[in-house]
């Protein structure tokens, strides 16, 4: 279809050439573009740019204007080829590299198959220690049932979803309210938004005592979240009291340091990922993928070394010029040193115009050209070619990957803790009906015990309705489960029975009946 066809004439005042002859005469040079098909790993290097979507527009173009072999192109000559280009692209660029995509993604889980029986075994080991760690926690007596009236009432506000839900909003506003600032801002403006940032930080000061006050101090930075919000808030005070400072011009400060403040208050919006669980789960999922995700860093970091120092010994040289013009290499894009040559890679992974760099490095030498290297147009498509195989192909989607396994693995994670949760609640529920039960149970009633049971006491309940029983009221307690009453047991047990109280994980009276 294009054999031949990707020439044009270089010169002025071009309406009256028609071919190659036309323009040598004129005094013009007939230049061949460097994507062309007229060999075939002339036309594979045309179609790989093609499929990688950098500059496959400008070839779709020279390829509508093609005329014929030694023809001068015209605009749009055969609209038809745009059905050429566009079924390339959508059956080898969308459908082929993604599939290559996905066997690259599936070798990868395949060679970590092992390495994941593994985790999964450690897995299962932290998450049953986590497990027994509940169970012993159920048993025990809440930390907060020693607490005055006033000190429990401070620890229901800070465990409250009321309180999240008003400093998410607070958080919001106090967001909209630094989006508002600008340049040349208005005097008035600038005062309205020093006082809210005295309030956020007031707001902000007083959560931070109120669930010290309520946590106590081991268990406020046991917790890295309320680390981070105390950080913020000292932050948050540090730079006030520096722009006061700095407007009583009673110590020099630099206003570097002022500025930097100020940036930090950004970092209030962090304190949005405790409420929201799923970045929670997101970044979680990042935190566990580091280690592989900076093996694979080292491997990008070795293959970037190597192509970079080739690099600088192919194309160190080479120079941008009228007589030969760049169309991707620049002062910001050169292989001059080995700095640049790294960064120039790193462009070229990120997909960023490195055809038209790979293009520079595909010019004719000259006989006045002194660092023109002939044997470029061979060696510059396999360097770059592979480059981006491998940098922008591979290992992107290797790291991909990764981060995709781990959050599935976490997704699983998360489902399990919650059906314990849902399977625990339901087994204390059961705990405290037997409790019931147990305290209405009568002096001289009948028990129907179930000797394969021993943690729970089945109780009919028509033996309630004895005359000479002593009840056991039901222990009600206060809103979050803050109080929990005295331990009372009834004075009577069944014959050969012992009956044992003690609390449940909500600071509730379960009472149990064993045999002696």
């Amino acid at each position: 279809l294009f054999k031949g066809k990707f020439f044009y004439c270089d010169g002025l005042n071009l309406s009256n050439i028609t071919n190659k002859t036309e323009c040598l005469q004129a005094g013009f040079r007939w230049i061949r573009r460097k994507y062309n098909f007229d060999n075939l790993g002339q036309a594979l290097m045309s179609l790989f740019v093609l499929s990688c979507k950098d500059g496959w527009v400008s070839i779709m173009y020279d390829g509508l204007d093609a005329v014929g072999v030694d023809q001068q192109p015209k605009r749009n000559n055969n609209p038809w080829m745009l059905l050429f280009f566009i079924s390339f692209l959508l059956i080898v660029s969308f459908f082929v590299l993604n599939m290559f995509v996905g066997v690259v993604v599936e070798n990868f889980h395949k060679c970590r198959q092992q390495q994941e029986e593994e985790e999964a075994r450690l897995r299962e080991e932290k998450r049953q220690k986590r497990l027994e760690k509940r169970r012993r926690r159920a048993l025990e007596k809440p930390y907060f049932s020693d607490y005055s009236p006033l000190r429990r009432s401070i620890h229901t506000v800070c465990t409250s979803h009321y309180l999240d839900l008003f400093i998410t909003i607070i958080i919001f506003t106090n967001l909209l309210t630094m989006s508002m600032e600008h340049y040349n801002q208005p005097q008035y403006l600038e005062e309205i938004l020093k006082y809210c940032n005295y309030v956020f930080t007031l707001v902000f000061v007083i959560e931070a005592i109120l669930k010290l006050i309520a946590f106590g101090l081991r268990r406020f930075f046991k917790e890295r979240w309320n680390q981070l919000d105390l950080a913020i808030v000292l932050l948050s005070i540090m730079g006030i009291t520096l722009e006061e400072i700095d407007l009583n011009a009673s110590l020099p400060i630099n206003p570097t340091i002022i500025r930097i403040m100020r940036v930090l208050r950004i970092t209030r919006v962090l304190k949005l990922l405790k409420m929201a669980t799923g970045m929670r789960a997101l970044l979680d999922t990042v935190m566990q993928a580091l280690p592989q995700v900076g093996n694979l860093g080292l491997l990008f970091m070795l293959l970037f070394f190597i192509y970079a120092a080739l690099g600088v010994e192919l194309f160190g040289k080479l120079e941008c010029s009228d007589e030969n013009p760049c169309e991707g290499l620049s002062r910001h894009a050169t292989f001059d040193n080995f700095g640049m040559a790294f960064l120039t890679l790193f462009r070229v992974s990120t997909g960023d115009n490195w055809n038209g760099i790979m293009k520079d490095t595909l010019r004719e030498c000259r006989p006045n050209d002194r660092h023109c290297l002939n044997y470029l147009p061979l060696i510059s498509p396999v360097y770059f070619v592979t480059f981006v195989l491998t940098a922008q192909f591979v290992l992107v989607n290797v790291v991909v990957a990764v981060l995709m396994k781990h959050l599935e693995e976490s997704n699983k994670e998360a489902q399990l803790e919650e059906m314990e949760e849902r399977r625990e609640i339901e087994e204390r529920r059961e705990r405290e009906e037997a409790a019931r039960r147990l305290s209405c149970a009568s002096v001289g009633g009948d028990l129907e015990i179930n000797v394969d049971m021993p943690v729970q006491v089945q109780v009919e309940d028509e033996e309630c309705s004895h005359g000479n029983l002593r009840r056991m009221g039901r222990m009600l307690s206060l809103p979050s489960d803050n109080y929990v009453p005295p331990l009372k047991c009834s004075s009577y047990a069944p014959i050969g029975h012992e009956a044992v109280c003690g609390y449940n994980y909500s600071g509730n009276l379960v009472v149990q009946s064993h045999l002696n």
